[in-house]
């Protein structure tokens, strides 16, 4: 368990971008066959946009609370309070309210295999250097706080707390990505419709 959590670690970037490419190769060259209403359409936009916002508005704030901190401090308040890794949560959200809006049941799929079987291998990993870090403190907290479904009795918060302005603002950049793959994938999908960008695969 402890090599694949490793290599898991090791090659996080370089497997999130190879998913990354695959899903934009399906969403410019694959369609979906589905017919829907203009009212059931503009529920799954309103549905897709509200995960994408409340991804970008979640990881801006998790990044508020982690900012600075995160190789030195066990952060416990805020969204930490609630799940232990909040950052991996929104970013689940704003992938699922994309995938969501493209009504392509692969690029679905995809998001779900990815953060279902191997991002855990990659939380483990990671809890496992807080373990040895932080010692018995993290093994509270572990006991305390579920990994990736928020328990929301369990909030707690500080009536102040010294934030990185600096990193603060560099997590603007980081959190902006949902909304602008989210308009995107709508220009695309205008484009399909146009006859532009041709769909080479219809999924059923």
């Amino acid at each position: 368990m402890a090599g694949r959590t490793n290599l898991t670690q090791k090659y996080r970037i370089g497997v999130s971008r190879v998913i990354g490419v695959l899903a934009v190769l399906l969403v410019l060259f694959t369609g979906h066959s589905w017919t829907m209403s203009v009212y059931a359409d503009l529920a799954v936009d309103l549905f897709s946009f509200t995960l994408v916002l409340t991804a970008t508005f979640g990881r801006l704030w998790a990044l508020a609370y982690i900012g600075g901190h995160k190789s030195q401090d066990l952060i416990t308040t805020g969204p930490y309070s609630i799940v232990r890794n909040p950052l991996y949560l929104f970013s689940f959200i704003g992938a699922m309210g994309v995938a969501v809006y493209t009504l392509n049941i692969l690029i679905v799929a995809l998001v779900i295999a990815q953060f279902g079987i191997y991002y855990p291998f990659v939380i483990l990993g990671e809890e496992r250097r807080l373990r040895d870090v932080h010692g018995s403190a993290f093994e509270k907290y572990l006991a305390r706080v579920p990994m990736i479904i928020p328990k929301f009795s369990l909030y707690r918060d500080e009536p102040s707390y010294a934030i990185d302005t600096r990193l603060f603002r560099r997590s603007f950049f980081s959190v902006v990505w949902f909304p602008l793959v989210y308009m995107a994938v709508h220009m695309i999908d205008t484009l399909h419709a146009s006859g532009a960008i041709p769909v080479l695969f219809t999924i059923p």
